[in-house]
């Protein structure tokens, strides 16, 4: 429930005693004017009273723009928790988490704002839809996968962002960092990279105030990422882009794309690891706590500044089923103390939007080696489909001779008959002038 506004006595103290100071000094001045009029001196108390009334109702009246009293988004959010629990039915259990200390619904409203997505797939200069989108090859999946449990020492405590709208940044940067310690456990192991760098650095993305879930993947893989303690996290305090570090430090991103099926994101998941997920916030799903979050009848949906459905960007590291809900395994930044360890179950069918997932691809010697085969693999089947539309041109070219040739045939022939018929004509026409040649005149005469 919304706070009652806190009524601050001393100053409420304070704005009394200088109403009656003003009063007092008004009553001297007309007594000193020694005016006779007996209705005047009622007029001096009743400014005075009004004067009095006027300060207690500043004191107390909460800062302009909120008419009515406190509204919904005074709310603090971890005030929210015995409601949550409530509509949750058993479903899920709130909590209060550090991060979300003192802060009201309409904190949370600009310092998570500004996360989106560009949704612009296939257009020239945007994001492309992966190739495997479909993920129908490589075999059964479980119905169950934790990326933690398979590849200990690629996951760090999750981070906490601060007050700072940097989870597109956040979720990238961990993503690949993870994807480079599946590669190879060993020489990367515990890898975190600077999301701080994309913060500071990438002019089209908007710092703590937001940036793209696919977008911020552009600058990425243009400049590569240096690790974490190159250039440290310091959220909204800001920090200069530069580093004491070379640039031979960085890792690099081969190409990046959106997967839109759901099999095609577990597929990735399983086969390579994290991918990164656009995820719209609810006001409950601040104070989740544990258990398979799915929206309440009652849950609002959060909007940004600028009036659009707030969301947050997640990296999905698995998935799972409880009591019969299906769930995605969301990683979040918003520190340990949140959730379960950092993480939350959501239903599938719920907050998480799968149809718009970004895979980064790390720049591995594997990967390196496995995009030089597809290039090489690609390089032959356009060689082949350029000597299939040759073969097929020129069969087109014989087949268009060869009509060309029996059309000429057929004009020919049809030529000929047309002499024959002519000639036989002509040989008639003589016959029959013989014939009378021969005849009687019609006078009877004979030659």
């Amino acid at each position: 429930m919304p706070r009652k506004p806190v009524v601050d006595k001393a100053q409420a103290e304070q704005e009394q005693a200088k109403a009656n100071a003003g009063a007092a000094a008004a009553g001297k001045r007309f007594k000193a004017k020694k005016d006779k009029t007996p209705m005047l001196k009622y007029v001096v108390g009743g400014i005075c009273v009004a004067v009095s009334l006027l300060a207690v109702y500043l004191a107390v009246t909460p800062e302009p723009g909120r008419k009515g009293g406190p509204t919904r988004l005074d709310t603090y959010v971890n005030d929210q928790v015995a409601e949550v629990t409530a509509n949750a039915e058993g479903n899920f259990t709130a909590a209060a988490s550090p991060f979300f200390n003192k802060w009201t619904l309409g904190h949370a409203k600009y310092s998570l704002g500004g996360i989106s997505v560009s949704n612009m797939l296939g257009i020239s200069g945007a994001v492309s839809v992966c190739a495997d989108d479909e993920g129908l090859e490589g075999g059964a999946l479980p119905p169950a996968y934790d990326a933690r449990d398979n590849h200990e020492g690629c996951f760090p405590d999750t981070i906490d962002s601060t007050n700072c709208s940097a989870s597109y940044a956040i979720a990238a940067a961990e993503a690949i960092a993870s994807r480079y310690c599946i590669s190879d456990p060993v020489k990367y192991a515990g890898l975190k990279l600077s999301a701080q760098q994309i913060l500071s650095c990438d002019k089209k993305s908007r710092g703590c105030n937001g940036g793209g879930v696919d977008s911020v993947w552009a600058y990425i893989q243009r400049r590569g990422l240096y690790p974490e303690e190159c250039v440290p996290y310091v959220g909204q305090i800001g920090s200069a882009c530069k580093t004491e570090c070379a640039e031979d430090k960085k890792f690099k991103v081969l190409e990046h794309c959106v997967l839109t099926q759901e099999k095609a994101v577990k597929r990735e998941i399983f086969n390579r690891g994290p991918v990164v997920a656009p995820l719209y916030l609810k006001a409950e799903y601040l104070v989740y706590g544990s258990g398979v979050y799915s929206s309440t009848p009652n849950a609002d949906q959060m909007f940004d500044g600028n009036g659009k459905a707030s969301m947050t960007a997640v990296t999905l590291v698995g998935w799972g089923k409880s009591q019969g809900t299906p769930y995605w395994l969301v990683r979040h930044s918003w520190g340990p103390s949140w959730g379960e360890n950092g993480y939350a179950r959501v239903s599938t069918n719920s907050v998480v939007n799968h149809n718009y997932v970004v895979v980064g691809v790390p720049a591995t010697a594997e990967y390196i080696a496995a995009a030089e085969a597809k290039k090489v693999a690609d390089e032959a089947r356009k060689e082949e489909a350029k000597k299939e539309r040759g073969l097929r041109d020129e069969r087109i070219r014989e087949n268009r001779e060869r009509y060309e040739a029996e059309k000429k045939q057929q004009q020919e022939a049809a030529a000929d008959k047309d002499d024959m018929d002519d000639d036989d004509d002509f040989e008639a026409e003589v016959d029959l002038d013989a014939d009378d040649a021969d005849s009687p005149s019609p006078d009877g005469d004979a030659d």
